[in-house]
């Protein structure tokens, strides 16, 4: 029983792999090449900028947006990036997310799905 759960734990680990972390770009629609790396893997990904930014993709407005923690994911913000968007009115300029925070939703998030793989270990169909 105890080869089983330690089995799915190393399975899970390697599945968990990281994201490529070289250098990407991406043209926004407006023209802006936004150069980031991807962060991350299948518990919690993001893009990340040179100067901090977190960056998603926006499959709705397909361009990058500054990413927020909403609901206890992280989600585009609705902002699209942009170098000069710190320029804009504060009510427009999004709040810097943090390293500790993605840091800190990557554990939950990674907890969270150990959690599930343990419970269905614990708790087989029949």
């Amino acid at each position: 029983m105890k080869y089983l759960l330690i089995l799915s734990f190393i399975t899970s680990l390697l599945i968990a792999a990281p994201a490529f972390h070289g250098k990407r770009t991406f043209t926004q629609p407006d023209g802006t090449v936004v150069e980031y790396r991807a962060q991350g893997d299948e518990h919690l990904h993001w893009n990340e900028t040179e100067n901090g930014d977190i960056l998603l993709y926006s499959k709705k407005n397909k361009r990058m947006e500054f990413a927020e923690i909403k609901n206890g994911t992280l989600q585009p913000s609705g902002i699209a990036y942009s170098k000069s968007e710190t320029s804009k009115a504060p009510s427009a300029t999004p709040r810097k997310l943090t390293k500790e925070e993605i840091s800190e939703l990557h554990k939950k998030r990674r907890d969270e799905h150990l959690s599930k793989m343990k419970s269905r270990h614990d708790h087989p169909h029949h």
